[in-house]
């Protein structure tokens, strides 16, 4: 392989690594560039190069989850706009949309060693809203000792926002805390980090039944889980309520919004 070359398939590879609709398992050729990534000193080091200048870190190079990298909050790949699936009118809602992210990543990955496991995990607005409310609960009732300021952010959540909230059309409002949920597993999804379940009925029309992928699981090993995330799986509230990797799931006295079969 000639340096040019080696350019031209670093460039692919950087290609395909942003892309999370592609995988090495469905695409011969994607699949050919991450074994001379793996093999090949001279790509990798061109590779490694080109990624260190954009910015980037790779967080994992497999078959399973593909090519995985990261941006640095400085790099011009970063994400710094999320208005196309967050509507952020303040820091309110900003903390709102921390905790259900947070939510989504412990429910998804609850131990460690869910975190190190491959395996998917079932996931609704629903759990990700009734984990953070359970959690508030606790934290309200002192259960939970909390570091800075993170009790304004479930205050917030919990008592200032109501957890449904409908139109005159019977829509969820867009500053309910499920349909704010429901808004982070779409932003996770437009980045591969979950994808839809349609072997399940979802709850309701707005919402979906989502799956974690492998993606997910390695930016949660690899860069660790927010500190929000870090508050909520060392709190050590019953578990009983978090789905397993069939999608099973026990209820704990949470109020299910739209009745027992969330319709």
């Amino acid at each position: 392989m000639t340096a040019r070359d080696d350019a031209r398939d670093v460039g692919l590879l950087l290609r395909y690594g942003l892309d999370p609709t592609v995988s090495p398992a469905r695409h011969d050729g994607y699949s050919r560039l991450l074994d001379r990534f793996h093999t090949d000193p001279d790509l990798r080091t061109a590779f490694d190069e080109t990624a260190d200048g954009l910015g980037l870190r790779v967080l994992t190079a497999d078959r399973s989850a593909g090519l995985v990298l990261i941006a640095e909050p400085t790099s011009p790949l970063a994400v710094t706009d999320v208005s196309t699936w967050l509507r952020i009118r303040g820091t309110a809602d900003r903390l709102v949309y921390g905790l259900a992210l947070g939510g989504a990543t412990a429910w998804c990955y609850p131990t460690a060693r869910a975190v190190r496991e491959p395996g998917t995990r079932r996931v609704t607005a629903l759990d990700v809203d009734r984990l953070v409310r359970e959690h508030a609960t606790a934290i309200e009732a002192e259960e939970i000792t909390l570091d800075g300021g993170l009790g304004e952010a479930w205050r917030e959540y919990a008592t200032n926002r109501k957890q449904v909230a409908l139109t005159s059309s019977g829509r969820l409002k867009r500053d309910c805390t499920v349909r704010m949920c429901e808004d982070v597993l779409v932003m996770l999804a437009s980045f591969g980090l979950v994808v839809v379940d349609t072997t399940v009925a979802p709850p309701r029309a707005e919402l979906k039944v989502w799956r974690s992928t492998d993606r997910f699981r390695a930016h949660v090993a690899t860069a660790g889980g927010p500190l929000v995330w870090q508050t909520i799986i060392g709190s050590q509230v019953p578990e009983g309520h978090r789905q397993d990797s069939q999608g099973k799931s026990a209820h704990t006295g949470y109020v299910e919004p739209f009745g027992e079969r969330g319709q």
